[in-house]
This record gives C-alpha cells, structure tokens and sequence, in this order.
C-alpha cells in the first residue's frame, strides 16, 4: 500500500483548519532512528488506504520536498477521529529502525466449523486482535486461528499460538482468544442424563455390601 504526502512547515490550529478546508490531513511521521516529521495527506487517498489496512500492514510513504521526495516504510500507529463529525482528523506513522523492536496489534482472523457449534454451541471470538512486540521482520499481517477441532466449552489460547521467531504476544500465556461457549438450556438437557447414570450405578454399590455381609 502506498501513500503519497507533502512536508508540512506551517503550525497552528488556524494553519491545520485551512488544510482541512483544501481536503488534506495533518499528520506525523517518527521512530527510533527518524525525526519527527509533520507532513500534509490527501484525505480521499487515506480514507481509501484505511478501508483496507491494518496496523500490521505496511505503507510505502512519498514524502515530497521542494527540491527532492523521499520513501519510507512505516506504519499505522493512530488514528484521530473527530468525536461529532467522524471526520480524520491527525494520524501517527511510527518509522521502524532494524534492529528495534515495536509494538503493534495484529488482526485475528478465525476460520473453520467448531465441532462444538455443531453440537450447539456458540463461537466467541474473545479479541479480534493481538497485541506484539516484534522486531519489524518478524511481521505478518495477520494470524489464522483454526477452530474446526473446538468441543464445547474448549478454547483457543495465547500459549496455542505459534508465533514467528522476532514476536512475543503481550497477552497473558492462558488468556482466551476464541472460545466455544456452552449455552445454558444445553447444560439443563445433559444433565439429567449424568444423575440417571449415578442411581443407576448406586445399587449395584448396596448389592455388593450385603453380598459380603452374607459370606461372613
């Protein structure tokens, strides 16, 4: 994904509300190795660029000078929104140095029919995402949960992940990422079946008792 952007030298909430008027959004661009830079987008091309990324996903940055452009990789780190209008209002890129690790939410994708759901259950997906430290080339834009082998009540967890080399999950190790979630009218009906079973089997118990008793 590409996004073309201009230096942006003016300051001042007066300066950003004239931007906004000609269609653009402030933005800044930083990391570990780079200064921060504040730079103009074109609103209708980040829009467009935000209906398909994710903060996994890099985006190949233009910057435009006056006398040269420059091209980076970097990543989505924040989104401002306008809490009335909706409207884009500021964005953070985060610049990745090698060598550095970052701090980024990669999207979880579940796939697959849960035996568990086919025995009525009911599939939760607990978080959509999961946070990760990781060394840039250690990224992946997202991670596939298979759920096909989930029985009632059995889960997907952290520690059941097999995450690339470079990348630690943020996540407790036993924290649930899916789950099949057991409803309650379920529980009601399976019951009896457990207590039938249990005075079924507490005779049998009695007979042996006095059988004994019987041979002494």
């Amino acid at each position: 994904m590409r996004l073309k952007a201009m230096l942006r030298n003016e300051r001042g909430k007066r300066s950003v509300r004239k931007m906004r008027a000609k269609g653009l959004i402030p933005a800044v661009v930083y990391g570990p190795e780079t200064e921060p830079l504040s730079i103009n987008l074109n609103k209708s091309e980040v829009e467009k660029l935000l209906a398909k990324a994710s903060e996994a996903l890099p985006v190949g940055l233009e910057i435009k000078y006056d006398d040269r452009s420059e091209e980076m990789e970097v990543f989505i780190k924040k989104v401002q929104v306008d809490k009335v209008t909706d409207e884009i209002v500021h964005i953070d890129f985060y610049k990745p140095a090698k060598g550095h690790t970052m701090k980024i939410n990669v999207p979880i994708r579940v796939f697959g029919k849960a035996i568990g759901v086919e025995k009525g259950g009911i599939l939760e997906i607990v978080h959509n995402e999961l946070p990760v430290e990781t060394l840039p080339s250690a990224l992946i834009d997202h991670i596939e949960i298979d759920v096909t082998h989930l029985e009632l009540g059995q889960s997907v967890h952290v520690k059941d992940l097999r995450l690339p080399s470079g990348m630690k999950a943020l996540l407790h190790p036993e924290e649930a990422l899916v789950t099949i979630v057991v409803p309650r009218g379920l529980l009601v009906e399976e019951a009896p079946e457990a207590v039938e079973v249990q005075e079924a089997a507490e005779p049998e118990v009695i007979k042996k008792g006095k059988k004994e008793e019987e041979e002494d």
